[in-house]
């Protein structure tokens, strides 16, 4: 269905974030990229909501949504 995935890119606003929460924020974008073959996601943690989009050259970029 899909051909590998993989968050290249950081913004700066996710880098603030904790290593763990980071880590959260892979395994539910695999998930999702899982279910669906798109290129933007949302993303759930528990700790908070992430869009990761495809950036057309190093795989996705995990995002706020106020960087978006």
């Amino acid at each position: 269905m899909n051909s590998q995935k993989f968050i290249g890119v950081w913004t700066i606003g996710v880098m603030q974030v904790s290593s763990e929460e980071r880590e959260n924020i892979e395994k539910q974008f695999n998930k999702v990229a899982t279910e669906k073959d798109d290129w933007f996601y949302k993303v759930v943690t528990k700790k908070g909501t992430y869009f990761v989009a495809d950036n057309g050259e190093m795989g996705y970029t995990a995002m706020l949504p106020s960087e978006y």
